[in-house]
């Protein structure tokens, strides 16, 4: 199952003409308990434009679409919330 969303509540015009990047994680997200325990806590972070999770791909894939975010920052974030996240290699 592939689950997207996008954060509605954070669309900074300012960022529209900044190069969009796609960070790629390795992430425990199997359930859909999982992904509805997380979606709030990516709506409510700013900087992320839209997220989705693979939960067919073996490493449950978390890509998150962001103009200015880190990838220690949604690591932080995600496992904050008592999930395993890596940075995944290009």
């Amino acid at each position: 199952m592939n689950v997207h969303f996008m954060n509605t509540i954070f669309k900074p015009t300012s960022y529209a003409k900044k190069a969009v990047q796609v960070l790629v994680f390795r992430t425990n997200l199997v359930s859909a308990k999982d992904i509805h325990r997380i979606s709030p806590l990516m709506g409510e972070t700013p900087g992320i434009l839209k997220w989705n999770v693979d939960q067919h791909d073996i490493d449950n894939v978390l890509r998150i679409e962001t103009a200015w975010l880190l990838p220690q920052d949604i690591i932080r974030v995600v496992t904050h919330a008592g999930y395993l996240c890596e940075e995944l290699p290009d």
